[in-house]
C-alpha cells in the first residue's frame, strides 16, 4: 500500500539496507530489527500513514536509528482485516549518513545494567506502550470510541492459538484445513476466545451501567429548603399568600421531580416506516439476540426461552424490540398476555415503551401521572359470562388499528420470529 522512510539522512532504501549488511559482515549477524503490527480494519491509509509517523519518529528520537515502514493491505485469500505494517529498524545508530555503535534496544540485560538503562524486556514494554499510544491518538483524533491494550493481561481467559505453519495455512485457504492438526486446533480456540470475549463484553457492559447508575445517584438533584414568605396587610391576608406560596412551591417541585424522572429514561419513538426495530438485533440458534453494531455489537440484549423474554437492559431500543417479539407471541396463540417481571426500573421502562408502541403490558402499577402522559389504564372490570371475559381480556391486546394497519403495510406483514430477519441487520437508525 505504502512505504516510507525514517532518519535515512538522504540514504535510499537500497544504501541503507546494503550499508547495514556491510556494517554486519558475520554470518549471524542481525542486519535488522523488524517488527510487524497489526493496523485498525476501522482506519485508512492516511490514518495509517500518520499513526506510522509518529511511532517512527518516537523510536528514532528514542534510540536514534533509521526506520524503514512497509504497508501491507490483506491478502486476497485471509482475513479482510488485516491490514498491517512491517517495521524494520537498523540494529546501529545512523549519525552523518553512516551507522556507527549498535542501538541500546540491542544490548544485552548485563550491558543495560551496568549504563544504568532499563532492562531489554522494560524497554520492549515501552514500544508496546508507545505504539498504543501512537494508535489511540489517532482514534481520539477522530472521534472514535475504539482503543487497543498493549497488555497481555487484557486476553483474561483467552487461550493464544498455536503456530499454523505456511502449509497448514495453504491447506485452509484452499477448503483443506481439516488435514491440518494445528488449523484444526486454532479452530477450536477461536471458537472458546469469541465466547470469552462476549462474555467480557458483557461484563464490562453490566460494570459501566453500574457505574453509569452511581453517577446519576449521586448527580441527581437534591431538594433543598427554599426561603419563601412576604408581607400583608392582615393576619387573614398573610394565610390567605402563605396557602398560595405553598400551592406553588407544590407545584414547582413536582415540575422538577417530573422533569429530572423524563431526563433519566426516555422510551424510543418508533418509525413505522422504517421497519420493525428487533432487526437491528441478530438471534443465534440458541434464542440469544445481540446488538449489531455500535458500541455494544455483539453483546447479548435479550433472551427467548420461549415462555419468557429475558432481559439484559433498560435500553428503549431493546425494550421495543422485545415488545415487538412478544407482540408476536401474542398474536400467534403462543402467549395469552404479555406480562413483565424483574426490577421497578425495569417493569416501569417497558411499560411505557409499550404505551408509546400501543402494546399493553401487565405486570406494572402505573403512578397517575404516569397515566395522564402515557395513556389509560389497563381494561379491567367484571364480565357476565365467561364468553365476555375472554373476549375482553382479548380486546386488551389490540393495538390502534391505523398504527397497526400502517405497520403491517410496511413491514409486509406483522412482526413475527417466523419472518423476522434473523441474519446481522444494518437497519436505518430509528
Amino acid at each position: 500500500m505504502a512505504t516510507m522512510l525514517f532518519n535515512n539522512q538522504g540514504l535510499s532504501r537500497a544504501e541503507l539496507w546494503n550499508m547495514s549488511e556491510l556494517s554486519n559482515p558475520r554470518k549471524n549477524s542481525r542486519v535488522a530489527r523488524e517488527t510487524i503490527v497489526a493496523l485498525p480494519h476501522e482506519l485508512n491509509l492516511d490514518s495509517y500513514k500518520s499513526i506510522l509517523t509518529r511511532y517512527a519518529n518516537a523510536i528514532v528520537e528514542r534510540y536514534g536509528v533509521a526506520v524503514d515502514v512497509a504497508i501491507h493491505a490483506p491478502g486476497r485469500d485471509g482475513d479482510h482485516r488485516n491490514f498491517h505494517a512491517h517495521v524494520y529498524c537498523t540494529t546501529q545508530v545512523i549519525e552523518d549518513g553512516k551507522l556507527g555503535r549498535k542501538a541500546e534496544i540491542e544490548w544485552s540485560d548485563a550491558n543495560l545494567k551496568k549504563a544504568g538503562i532499563p532492562k531489554g524486556k522494560a524497554q520492549l514494554l515501552a514500544v508496546k506502550q508507545l505504539w498504543e499510544k501512537c494508535v489511540n491518538q489517532e482514534f481520539y483524533r477522530l472521534g472514535m470510541d475504539e482503543r487497543i491494550d498493549h497488555k497481555f493481561e487484557i486476553k483474561g481467559d483467552k487461550i493464544p492459538q498455536v503456530h499454523v505453519g505456511p502449509h497448514g495455512t495453504k491447506l485452509a485457504r484452499h477448503g483443506k484445513g481439516h488435514e491440518s492438526d494445528e488449523w484444526q486446533i486454532n479452530q477450536a480456540i477461536i471458537a472458546y476466545n469469541n465466547v470469552v470475549s462476549l462474555q467480557q463484553k458483557r461484563t464490562e457492559k453490566m460494570q459501566n451501567q453500574l457505574q453509569t447508575e452511581i453517577q446519576s445517584n449521586t448527580s441527581t438533584p437534591q431538594k433543598t429548603a427554599t426561603a419563601y414568605g412576604g408581607l400583608a396587610a392582615s393576619q387573614e391576608a398573610a394565610e390567605e399568600a402563605l396557602k398560595q406560596v405553598k400551592q406553588r412551591t407544590q407545584e414547582q417541585q413536582k415540575n422538577e421531580s417530573e422533569q429530572i424522572e423524563a431526563e433519566r429514561w426516555k422510551p424510543a419513538q418508533i418509525d413505522p416506516n422504517k421497519g420493525s426495530v428487533i432487526n437491528m438485533f441478530q438471534q443465534d440458534s440458541q434464542g440469544v439476540y445481540r446488538w449489531t453494531k455500535g458500541r455494544n455489537e455483539g453483546a447479548e440484549a435479550f433472551r427467548d426461552t420461549g415462555k419468557a423474554i429475558h432481559s439484559q437492559t433498560t435500553n428503549s431500543w431493546a425494550l421495543a424490540a422485545e415488545l415487538e417479539l412478544a407482540k408476536a407471541k401474542v398474536d400467534a396463540g403462543d402467549w395469552k398476555e404479555i406480562r413483565t417481571f424483574g426490577s421497578e426500573e425495569y417493569r416501569r421502562a417497558v411499560w411505557i415503551q409499550g404505551q408509546t408502541m400501543g402494546i399493553q403490558v401487565e405486570g406494572y402499577k402505573p403512578t397517575k401521572e404516569e397515566l395522564a402522559r402515557y395513556g389509560q389504564a389497563p381494561a379491567q372490570g367484571l364480565a357476565g359470562d365467561q364468553k365476555s371475559a375472554a373476549e375482553a381480556t382479548q380486546n386488551r391486546f389490540q393495538t390502534d388499528q391505523k398504527f397497526q394497519n400502517k405497520f403491517e403495510k410496511n413491514s409486509g406483514t406483522a412482526s413475527t420470529p417466523d419472518n423476522s430477519n434473523s441474519s446481522p441487520s444494518r437497519s436505518p437508525k430509528m
